[in-house]
């Protein structure tokens, strides 16, 4: 039985009040907020028009951000598909235990962010850092911590990323790759193809929407980096590690400059549905045959 109009309206009537009265309207209101003076803590409001974005625009610490986040992303996603797609092609097969190393493989994605940033923070600190350790047990000299290194700090952020995040490109493409009919791997190995040949011509043509999928939820994730580094690095050494979330952060919460980190807030957002709108458009598209 079909349902009528006037069914789908009554199902879906709840729903759109839910989303129009908890997230549209705040979404809508915080916006035009972004082309004003509000804040919570001043009495008067007036318009700014684009004051707040070109603020933002001229600030050097936000050009710094972008960078990183750019830098960031561009390292993180592909290792982070890499690393979980290979560890999911190890899994696919039928081995004892598959089902407790899946969820072992997936416990640094349930670990929260700020969790996991306070562990390796600790981790990589200098006095009780595991690197330290390392290197005295080794008889060498006491290292720097990296995350307080100019140059290692945002590389180190990047590693913590694809350990918390490479499990669950795992968890998400597992499925696809077990879904694959075992004919599929046979003929492949009948014709002498090599592992990297059955992930190029039969994974890889089986999981293409899967892994745009994953992909830009990966890219949507990455530009909006936020608690983990928060705790690891705070942003520094100086703006090595700024990210344009942390970027919003500080100058709402820190320098209580509520319009303009409203404002960058409203850049990160931007770039997120550029990300979607890019994702919808690929994903019409078919591969031509």
């Amino acid at each position: 039985m079909r349902l009528t109009r006037r069914d789908r309206i009554v199902l879906f009537a709840p729903l759109a009040v839910l989303l129009g009265g908890w997230l549209v309207l705040p979404a809508v209101l915080g916006l035009v907020a972004t082309f004003t003076t509000y804040s919570p803590f001043t009495t008067t409001v007036r318009l700014s028009g684009f004051a707040n974005y070109t603020a933002i625009v001229q600030d050097p610490q936000f050009g710094a951000a972008i960078r990183n986040i750019a830098v960031f992303t561009a390292a993180a996603v592909p290792l982070e598909l890499a690393v979980g797609f290979g560890i999911a092609y190890l899994l696919r097969r039928p081995i004892k235990g598959r089902a407790l190393w899946r969820v072992l493989f997936l416990a640094p994605w349930l670990v929260s962010p700020i969790a996991g940033g306070v562990m390796w923070h600790f981790l990589f600190g200098g006095a009780t850092g595991i690197l330290d350790f390392a290197f005295g047990w080794l008889g060498l000299p006491e290292v720097a911590s990296p995350v307080g290194d100019l140059r290692l700090a945002l590389p180190t952020a990047i590693a913590v990323e694809i350990w918390r995040v490479a499990p669950f490109v795992t968890f998400l493409l597992l499925p696809g790759l077990v879904s694959i009919p075992n004919e599929q791997w046979e003929e492949a190995t009948l014709a002498g193809a090599s592992w990297i040949q059955q992930i190029r011509h039969v994974a890889i043509p089986e999981l293409r929407t899967l892994l745009l999928t994953v992909a830009m939820l990966l890219v949507g994730l990455s530009f909006g980096a936020f608690d983990t580094i928060l705790i690891l690095t705070g942003g520094g050494p100086g703006t090595a590690t700024l990210t344009p979330a942390l970027y919003s952060y500080g100058r709402a919460f820190q320098t209580n400059d509520w319009p303009v980190g409203a404002a960058s807030g409203w850049l990160v957002a931007a770039g997120v549905i550029a990300v979607g709108a890019i994702y919808l458009r690929l994903a019409r598209e078919r591969p031509a045959t």
